[in-house]
């Protein structure tokens, strides 16, 4: 954990360098923390992934076009990354467990308002307001782990928390399957409020406050508008987040096109994409335990840009597999287990990095940086929708963005070396 305890000026935000353990947790404390937030993040992955394997039933029930149905996933993309803009700058004013708190309720509800829509655009709009609610709790997440560490300890402890937190993918659709099993898709979002009311209790009775009154921003405009005219003064900030959101838009490009290329192309069923799913999930999360080692021995930024190296290899395999002739099966998903390997390398190295110099105003960088990334993902499910069920587009999304990324990755690395060189 850091150790700076420079206490800023009256009515203004600390300067920059690392932020201190705000409320003077333990170790062991610090560690509780951790755990409580995994579980806190894991809600967004819930709630993007547990309905996956129900989008074929549900275009067929509500007489959509895949695209139509994949505006769902947009929605929801959508507004995490515009409510990220908000909750970021409100936790640097007013902490970080009262946005977290407000936006599980409201992640109750718009889960109940999914439960009860039956047309796809309706859909669309209450699975955006299910991404405005969780936009508070990913972006405050991020902001108390670096209200804890910084630099290499941030990536080293997000790699952690993938313990946790790569479990959601993988359980994620199995339990949408299995639930598909015993009653009708709109139960997956039932099962989401009740998700949404466990994780209110949890947080309610076991998330303190990080950033005590003393380190808080000021609550006016002029002040939220300087914090985010600085970081897009930053170009290195820019560049990396960047990245990131181009790496998880690869990610996202086989979030939304996986269910219909390996049940349309390949005809596997639900249960059998949900455990296709979930062993990819198991993967990633088995290469993050890699990165704390990796990082002490080459650095985020290096393991950053093989992340987008292997990113763009992988997509560069997958195009010609699924574009021309019966691609097998079996290579198939090996590549896009490389794909996404290549994700779960690039998150905690990019997201560190980032973050790293922004102690003072860890809400607002994290917010800008979620806004980036779910923008970008934004794009993606449309596109691929629209490219069909044969998987060349989701494909194609895929190399496009990891070619972008390393490009952006690299040229950043020559462009700022010292900042790159976080230990």
């Amino acid at each position: 954990m850091t150790d700076d305890n420079t206490t800023p000026s009256a009515g203004a935000p600390p300067g920059p360098g690392p932020a201190p353990v705000a409320s003077a947790l333990s170790e062991a404390g610090a560690t509780r923390v951790v755990v409580v937030i995994a579980l806190l993040m894991s809600v967004s992955p819930f709630t993007m992934d547990m309905y996956l394997p129900a989008m074929p039933e549900m275009a067929r029930d509500l007489d959509a076009a895949p695209s139509q149905i994949q505006l769902s996933l947009t929605g929801v993309l959508v507004g995490l990354a515009l409510g990220q803009l908000v909750a970021g700058p409100l936790a640097d004013v007013f902490g970080r467990r009262r946005p977290v708190l407000v936006g599980l309720t409201g992640h109750i509800v718009a889960s109940l308002l999914c439960f009860a829509a039956h047309d796809p655009y309706l859909l669309a709009g209450t699975r955006l307001l299910q991404g405005l609610s969780c936009a508070a709790v990913a972006v405050v997440s991020m902001a108390t782990v670096r209200d804890l560490f910084a630099g290499s300890a941030y990536a080293r402890v997000m790699s952690r928390m993938f313990l946790v937190i790569g479990v959601a993918p993988v359980l994620a659709p199995t339990i949408g399957g299995g639930v598909l099993a015993v009653a009708e898709w709109p139960f997956i979002f039932l099962a989401l409020a009740g998700l949404g009311t466990v994780l209110l209790v949890v947080a309610a009775t076991s998330l303190p406050e990080t950033l005590p009154p003393e380190r808080r921003g000021r609550p006016t405009f002029t002040a939220v508008r300087a914090s985010y005219r600085a970081l897009l003064g930053d170009r290195t900030y820019l560049a990396l987040i960047l990245v990131g959101g181009l790496m998880f838009s690869t990610l996202f490009s086989y979030v939304s096109g996986a269910s219909f290329v390996l049940q349309g192309r390949f005809g596997l069923s639900e249960q059998q994409f949900a455990l296709l799913f979930a062993a990819n999930a198991v993967g990633l999360t088995l290469l993050a335990q890699v990165n704390p080692l990796l990082i002490r021995r080459f650095g985020p930024a290096n393991v950053l840009t093989f992340a987008t190296v292997l990113g763009l290899f992988s997509s560069a395999l997958l195009l010609p597999l699924l574009a021309f002739g019966e691609a097998p099966l079996g290579a198939v998903v090996a590549v896009l287990a490389l794909s996404v390997a290549g994700y779960g390398l690039s998150m905690p190295n990019s997201q560190a990095l980032a973050l790293n110099g922004q102690g003072h105003r860890a809400g607002t960088a994290a917010a800008l940086m979620g806004f980036t990334q779910f923008s970008v993902a934004s794009l993606v499910a449309p596109v691929v929708g629209l490219g069909g069920a044969d998987g060349t587009a989701m494909a194609g999304a895929m190399l496009t963005a990891t070619a972008c990324a390393s490009g952006v990755m690299w040229r950043a690395v020559r462009r700022n070396p010292e900042a790159m060189a976080v230990r």
